[in-house]
C-alpha cells in the first residue's frame, strides 16, 4: 500500500505540473476546466477528511503523567 500511495503522489505531481506548465496561454474555457477539476479534488478531500485523525495532546496531562512516572518536571 505504501508503494502504491507513493506512486500515486508522484504521478499526481507530474500531472499537476504538466497541467499548469503553460497556464497563461490557455483559453478561458481550458482554465475553467482545470479549476473545475481542482474544485472536484478539493471537494473529495473535504469528504475524506473524516479519515484524518487529529490527535490533540493535552500538555498539562502529559506533564503530570511524566512527573508521576519519572519524578521530574518538564519545562
Amino acid at each position: 500500500m505504501k508503494k502504491e500511495k507513493k506512486e500515486l503522489i508522484k504521478k499526481f505531481k507530474v500531472v499537476i505540473e504538466d497541467l499548469l506548465d503553460n497556464y497563461e496561454e490557455y483559453t478561458d474555457e481550458e482554465k475553467a476546466q482545470i479549476k473545475e477539476i481542482f474544485q472536484k479534488v478539493a471537494d473529495l478531500n473535504a469528504i475524506l477528511d473524516k479519515y484524518d485523525i487529529d490527535v490533540k495532546l493535552d500538555w498539562e496531562e502529559y506533564s503530570a503523567a511524566y512527573c508521576h512516572f519519572f519524578g521530574m518536571m518538564l519545562y
